[in-house]
């Protein structure tokens, strides 16, 4: 239970900077693994966020249960150290190879 909280604690504050624009997972949405929801979950939506002008994409594949599962996200950030300080959290969630890692403009 204590290194639960302590990792809690460390990715809150990691996350410090991205927390005014993080946008909290559908409440309908069903992940199959914890880790997506966790990256979903400080992920700012482009839909959420129309005039933001830097979209970052990760995507590879996360061994768990036994599996290797495809994982991906798409964000919309406000500048490049938030979209850069989000890529580095959502590409250590998943494993080589690596199939999308950026940052780039948007418009």
């Amino acid at each position: 239970m204590k290194s639960l909280v302590f990792a809690a604690a460390a990715l809150a504050s990691a996350f410090s900077m991205l927390a005014a624009d993080a946008v909290t997972a559908p409440a309908h949405a069903v992940f199959s693994q914890p880790v997506y929801g966790k990256i979903a979950a400080i992920t700012p939506r482009c839909s959420q966020n129309p005039d933001y002008p830097i979209i970052g994409r990760v995507a590879g594949y996360y061994s768990g249960f036994g599996r290797s599962q495809r994982l991906s996200w798409v964000g919309c950030f406000p500048n490049a150290r938030a979209c850069e300080t989000w890529r580095r959290a959502a590409r250590s969630e998943i494993n080589p190879p690596i199939n999308l890692n950026e940052c780039t403009q948007r418009f």
